[in-house]
């Protein structure tokens, strides 16, 4: 039997993850997560100068490996500067774990000393967010949350935690092992051949690409599409690497930061291949009178887009 603290519990639960670094600001309210933080020898921690910053260079950590990142901070002033970044990467579907410190569980609702309601003000910013009420939760709300965070379209989670749980002593067998994101749902063949056979029939076909091929890992698919298929790419500013920018296919970006030639040739087209992407204001303008003329086929990994 093993007999740690919640802090404690939290700490080895992230090693379990992988996580090597951690981005953050200690405050009064996460001390025992930072003395816990302390005593391990696999994550590094990074002092940022305000949390915003800690937000947004976990950003760049799971930016660029593709894996969730991790960042720390303390209730009240330490959430709301961590708010901005975490909206952020919601818009950008980063999948960033925000674990903030809160007030112990008995003065919540009390108006204490650095306390706001952490769970209320990220809940429309978030993917899905946990108020720990025991410390015994975090074997469970841990590995969820990474689960959450990297299945079906990416985003952030964010987990807060009471002084008073980060102190409580837990006695366990072991730990649980991380789970596994979702598996992608089957798709529509019928939908598939559908597709295949509006593409073989279209005369001005366009691709335009987003961040989503970029969070699938799909470029090099993407790149031989386009090539084998003989079909124009125009990118968002989240898809922008997926097509190598002296690719003679490549169109650049599209909508008010895109070329004049490039909104003509997608106004012009008669098929819009719609991938990984969601019809935004920058890139579309009035969505109705986007491509007003030509048939749309339109994949991405989130059904509401």
């Amino acid at each position: 039997m093993m007999r740690h603290t919640g802090a404690e519990i939290l700490i080895n639960l992230l090693e379990l993850q992988g996580i090597d670094t951690i981005f953050g600001i200690p405050g009064g309210s996460n001390l025992p997560i930072y003395d816990a933080l302390h005593k391990s020898k696999k994550i590094r921690h990074i002092l940022t100068r305000h949390e915003q910053g800690a937000g947004f260079m976990a950003q760049g950590i799971s930016r660029s490996t593709g894996k969730a990142a991790v960042c720390f901070a303390t209730s009240g002033p330490g959430v709301t500067n961590l708010l901005t970044a975490i909206a952020d990467a919601k818009l950008d579907s980063i999948p960033v774990i925000a674990i903030t410190g809160q007030v112990s569980s008995t003065l919540i609702g009390t108006d204490a000393f650095q306390e706001v309601d952490t769970y209320g003000m990220s809940m429309p910013i978030t993917k899905h967010n946990f108020l720990v009420r025991s410390a015994i939760d975090l074997f469970e709300i841990i590995p969820e949350a990474f689960r959450i965070a990297t299945t079906g379209r990416p985003g952030p989670v964010l987990i807060d935690i009471p002084k008073d749980v980060q102190n409580a002593q837990v006695i366990f067998e072991s730990y649980p092992p991380p789970l596994e994101p979702e598996p992608p749902k089957t798709v529509d063949q019928a939908a598939i051949k559908n597709a295949v056979e509006m593409i073989n029939n279209a005369q001005r076909p366009v691709l335009y690409i987003g961040g989503g091929i970029v969070h699938s890992n799909a470029s090099a698919y993407l790149q031989e599409f386009a090539h084998k298929n003989n079909i124009p790419v125009a990118s968002t500013l989240m898809g922008l690497g997926v097509m190598e920018h002296t690719d003679p296919l490549f169109l650049g970006m599209l909508g008010m930061h895109g070329a004049r030639s490039t909104n003509t040739v997608l106004h012009e087209c008669d098929l819009l291949l719609a991938f990984g992407v969601r019809f935004d204001d920058r890139a579309t303008g009035k969505v109705s009178q986007f491509c007003a003329d030509a048939k749309i086929i339109h994949a991405d990994i989130d059904r509401s887009e």
